[in-house]
């Protein structure tokens, strides 16, 4: 029989993560940041300050670092999360902001009406989602026809991802006394080459780079990114 322990782990982290997930993947380790880091810039490398995106949309924005690297322009551009803390935090960094929303909502089940968005954008979450063929489907729903789905993902399963995992945040966690192989293997439901062969199913006119080495093998890199022309 399963203990208990694993859900006092498990609500640890939940009472933990909002205040050391910045630190931990942002800020702490150089590394650890650099990696993490990549997973925006790529995203944002093709659009520069000539590009407009009329309505941008963000899924898991947390605590709103995405929207630093963000160069091209917009008309508005609104930040969801299904965590209050979180989104409380991304208003006080972008505080002042006329052009920034905030808004409570479930990724897998958005409460915008079709065609709303030219854009979308999700740095690290498609990993953590159940049914991620499903989530893909409703994200596109969203878009307007020839709208940008922006997609980033840490390569989990692949050998440099867990290495890198056991050398780096491995240790930050457990200094917390939390368990990080314990937590990943709840969080990252979606191993990163189920979400590649779906991302390539569904969708032919895709961008994508891996970092760092570029090499299209998940064992070789740490994050796959990816735009998105949606039909």
């Amino acid at each position: 029989m399963i203990g208990i322990e694993e859900d006092k782990m498990w609500t640890s982290w939940q009472e933990a993560a909002p205040r050391i997930y910045d630190k931990t993947y942002y800020s702490g380790n150089p590394l650890v940041s650099k990696v993490n880091n990549a997973g925006h810039w790529l995203l944002e490398k093709p659009f520069g300050p000539e590009t407009h995106f009329d309505r941008v949309l963000e899924v898991g924005a947390g605590t709103g670092f995405h929207l630093q690297q963000v160069r091209h322009k917009f008309k508005e551009y609104v930040m969801t999360d299904i965590s209050t803390d979180l989104l409380d935090q991304a208003r006080k960094r972008h505080a002042g902001r006329k052009d920034v929303s905030y808004e409570i909502q479930d990724a897998t089940a958005l409460k915008y009406a079709d065609n709303s968005f030219d854009r979308l954008i999700s740095v690290y979450n498609l990993e953590h989602l159940p049914q991620a063929h499903r989530v893909l489907r409703e994200w596109s729903r969203v878009l307007k026809p020839g709208g940008t789905l922006s997609i980033s993902i840490p390569l989990d399963g692949g050998v440099a991802w867990r290495l890198g995992r056991y050398l780096t945040t491995r240790r930050t966690f457990a200094r917390e006394g939390l368990d990080l192989n314990y937590i990943i293997a709840r969080e990252h439901v979606n191993p990163s080459y189920n979400l590649i062969s779906l991302i390539r199913h569904y969708f032919t006119d895709i961008q994508a780079v891996y970092f760092p080495l570029r090499i299209p093998m998940v064992d070789l890199n740490l994050v796959y990114s990816c735009n998105i022309k949606v039909k």
